[in-house]
């Protein structure tokens, strides 16, 4: 079955769709009304209604065989994952099955299964520090425990598709859950109680969070300009000194040069550079 998102809001469209799911199918209604009536009891009835529906229903050439073949009826190109973005004392969280529970220390309030957020984000790798909800969900996923004790990630080799509720903030009641919810997927945190301050509303926590997250990124922005223009400088000055017989080795430690305190700029710069790839190269 091919399914496809139908955006035309044209009335022979609707007709044709409708028309197509609720096309009669061939039954033995008769049949099975004349088997069903016999018995007694009704609970016997209902069950023979069930069978004989699942078993006379028409089927296609192509569901057929892949009912006979085992092979699945439907498929997805995109996995999608489930995040729990309801505010905390609205989220609820799946207990462990009774047979373990019976076998636990009455006094033990280790009654919940792990959970991605409960569990495993807040505890992730230092390396993975700013890696917000949303791309923890999306990029990665739990491997093994390491000799130290601790969770180690690996990243997906197809990413999944992160779904989560979409609160209406039109909506005085979902106001609040719009918010948080933003600020729960997007922002990095290691205890989720720091994330909204004591007195604040949600709207004013998002306005914080959205203002810390400009001027970092303007902070980003203006040191790669610097840097970009660092590195237009070094190869400025390095084409000059080749043409003079000098190396790029030789440079920083040439002490008749014109431009010290350039070449000094630049020098700190490229080691900026190489610490930014370094940092890329532990998180990926």
């Amino acid at each position: 079955m091919d399914l496809q998102y139908i955006a035309e809001r044209r009335l022979s469209l609707t007709e044709y769709v409708t028309g197509y799911v609720t096309k009669a199918e061939k039954s033995h209604a008769q049949d099975l009304w004349d088997e069903v009536s016999s018995c007694d009891n009704i609970y016997s009835r209902l069950w023979k209604i069930g069978q004989k529906l699942l078993r006379a229903k028409e089927v296609g050439l192509y569901e057929a065989s892949d009912l006979l073949l085992g092979e699945s009826l439907y498929m997805k190109s995109v996995t999608v994952q489930y995040v729990n973005v309801y505010l905390p004392h609205k989220r609820s969280r799946k207990i462990k099955n009774y047979s373990y529970l019976t076998k636990m220390d009455r006094s033990s309030k280790d009654i919940f299964n792990p959970s991605i957020i409960e569990d495993f984000y807040p505890t992730r790798p230092n390396n993975m520090e700013d890696v917000s909800l949303y791309e923890f969900v999306a990029n990665y996923k739990f491997d093994t425990i390491g000799e130290n004790g601790e969770k180690e990630y690996k990243l997906r080799s197809k990413p999944v598709l992160p779904n989560h509720r979409k609160f209406n903030p039109m909506q005085e009641t979902e106001r609040d859950d719009f918010y948080y919810s933003l600020i729960f997927l997007f922002v990095p945190f290691r205890d989720e109680s720091t994330l909204v301050m004591e007195g604040e509303t949600m709207e004013e926590a998002f306005r914080r969070h959205r203002e810390a997250s400009i001027r970092g990124i303007e902070n980003h922005f203006n040191k790669l300009q610097k840097l970009l223009e660092a590195e237009r400088n070094w190869k400025k000055i390095v084409d000059a000194r080749n043409k003079t017989g000098f190396t790029e080795e030789e440079l920083p430690d040439n002490k008749e040069d014109d431009e010290p305190q350039l070449l000094g700029e630049i020098m700190e710069a490229v080691a900026d550079i190489a610490d930014m790839h370094l940092m890329y190269l532990i998180k990926h």
